[in-house]
């Protein structure tokens, strides 16, 4: 899956060009999703993402060998619930960029 000791290059090739070209991480900054402890919000917010195109659920993570390598169940549950996060605003700025592009 993702590895957290390398943030570069822990998304996969086809997804990373993706992020690269979007600003993904830049439009989270903008939505004021920054870390406050413990894991990175762009570390947190790929590996979700990464999770829906791999077919695979936190479930089935926690249980996996690769268990120790994520985030726990409430540190991911508390980065999607987070009150201070704008993610109405990150939605925006995202979409605004790809019809841009378009």
């Amino acid at each position: 899956m993702i590895a957290k000791n390398s943030l570069n290059n822990q998304l996969p090739n086809e997804i990373k060009s993706t992020f690269k070209e979007l600003n993904m991480l830049k439009h989270l900054r903008i939505a004021g999703i920054t870390k406050s402890f413990g894991f990175s919000c762009a570390y947190i917010f790929q590996l979700i993402f990464c999770m829906i195109f791999e077919n695979k659920n936190w479930f089935r993570m926690l249980e996996s060998k690769k268990a120790t390598d994520i985030p726990a169940k409430d540190t991911v549950y508390r980065f999607l619930n987070q009150s201070t996060f704008n993610w109405r605003r990150f939605l925006l700025s995202l979409v605004a960029s790809v019809i841009g592009k378009v």
